[in-house]
């Protein structure tokens, strides 16, 4: 039986200062509010992992996932960085 290789996704970071309990709703005109869910739950939705540092929150995941996450904190207006804030 041969073994699938896959290569390994390097992980990469953002930093935010919103709470694991802010909830994300779309604020594109259009959108109607559609609400995403708190910050934890598409955290724990899209497999992403997240820490608590002193001024700010780290989020860290391969670039596919930690890109729909993103995704999701542009739709909500949050502002987010590649760089601790």
């Amino acid at each position: 039986m041969d073994k699938i290789i896959r290569p390994i996704q390097e992980e990469i970071s953002i930093y935010a200062q919103v709470s694991l309990y802010t909830v994300l709703e779309d604020r594109r005109i259009g959108h109607k509010g559609l609400v995403f869910g708190d910050v934890k739950k598409v955290c724990d939705q899209y497999g992403i992992k997240y820490r608590q540092l002193e001024n700010c929150m780290e989020f860290t995941a391969p670039k596919t996932r930690l890109q729909m996450f993103v995704e999701k904190l542009h739709f909500a207006l949050m502002t987010y960085s590649e760089e601790e804030i």
